[in-house]
Formats: structure tokens, sequence, C-alpha cells
């Protein structure tokens, strides 16, 4: 069995803690750029009016709901 006096022990939870925080922040982050890059391809604003709207279709070209200019998908 391994002994461990308080203070390693102390030691050794306030270093877990910091990998723990450090590796869900780390998740957190991916997860947030994967959100963001799902986002771009559905969201859209209209370079001629700024209207802003939300396609969820497959086609290449959206055509803008308010004036009809064409807005091309990225990605």
């Amino acid at each position: 069995m391994i002994e461990l006096s308080l203070s390693e022990y102390c030691l050794l939870i306030v270093c877990a803690t910091f990998v723990l925080v450090g590796l869900f922040g780390w998740i957190s982050s991916f997860a947030h750029r994967n959100a963001e890059r799902r986002g771009r391809k559905v969201r859209f604003v209209c370079d001629l009016c700024l209207t802003a709207w939300e396609d969820h279709g497959k086609e290449k070209i959206v055509p803008c709901p308010h004036c009809g200019r064409d807005s091309e998908r990225s990605g």
C-alpha cells in the first residue's frame, strides 16, 4: 500500500483538479468550435440589405428572403 502524508495528498488533489479543469476547458472549446462551424453553414447575412436568416436546405445558392439577392453557402 502506498502511504501518503497529508501534504502529499493535498498536493495530489490540487494537481488533479488543475488537470481536470484544463481537460474540460479543452473539450469545451473543441465543442464550441464545432458548433460554430456547423452554424456557419446555415446562417447568412445579405450583403445588400443586411438581413440575417437561417436556411437548413442543401442548395449551394440561397436567395435572401427580403431582397432576393443570392448568397453562396460556405463550406
